[in-house]
């Protein structure tokens, strides 16, 4: 009965609001899909790294920043940025295991990005050192990019999802374009169906 009343509406609709149909229902998939996605990849970004915000170092200050690691599977990332960038600072991170190890040590004077593998679980401190003469506001990252998998090879599977949703939403304006067409043709056809008024 169900499906005698769906063919009913089908063959009531025609063609074009068919189509435009099936696109806004592709849309709105591909918008629920894309912000799932994208919520729920922030939500573990923010969970698996520590963020630095325009923290201010003093010369020959330090600023620490910690961080859990649960699975040392995957490479840790160092990301920073500083302001006003200039010849006379150079900055050192210097990364040390739970166990008080240094596993990952740079110098740097401009924008400064590293991979490296943890030793083993546990919080692991950051140490950034201000090695120059003038103050400087740090900003940056420490943990884990979701784009970097194991080896340091790029991983781009956190995206599928989000590109998934991406395709259906392009996929289902094209098709609602298409419906608006056929609806506009459909349309034009009846009018030129109808029999002329008579008196």
């Amino acid at each position: 009965m169900i499906t005698g009343l769906i063919y009913d509406i089908m063959k009531m609709l025609k063609r074009g609001y068919i189509i435009l149909i099936a696109g806004g229902v592709l849309t709105v998939a591909g918008i629920v899909i894309s912000a799932t996605a994208a919520g729920s990849l922030a939500g573990q970004f923010l969970q698996e790294n520590t963020i630095i915000g325009q923290t201010l170092v003093r010369p020959s200050g330090t600023i620490n920043a910690s961080l859990q690691i649960d699975d040392n599977s995957r490479p840790l990332t160092v990301a920073l940025r500083y302001e006003p960038e200039s010849a006379n600072i150079t900055l050192r991170e210097t990364v040390i295991d739970p166990f008080g190890r240094i596993i990952n040590t740079n110098e740097f004077s401009k924008d400064f990005f590293t991979t490296f593998k943890a030793n083993t679980v546990g919080k692991f401190t950051l140490t950034i050192l201000n090695q120059g003469s003038n103050p400087v506001n740090v900003d940056g990252i420490f943990g884990y990019m979701p784009f970097v998998g194991e080896n340091n090879q790029v991983n781009l599977s956190p995206l599928n999802s989000i590109l998934t949703g991406i395709s259906l939403f392009i996929i289902g304006i094209i098709a609602m374009a298409v419906g608006i067409v056929f609806a506009i043709i459909d349309r034009r056809r009846e009018n030129r169906r109808q029999p002329p008024l008579t008196r």
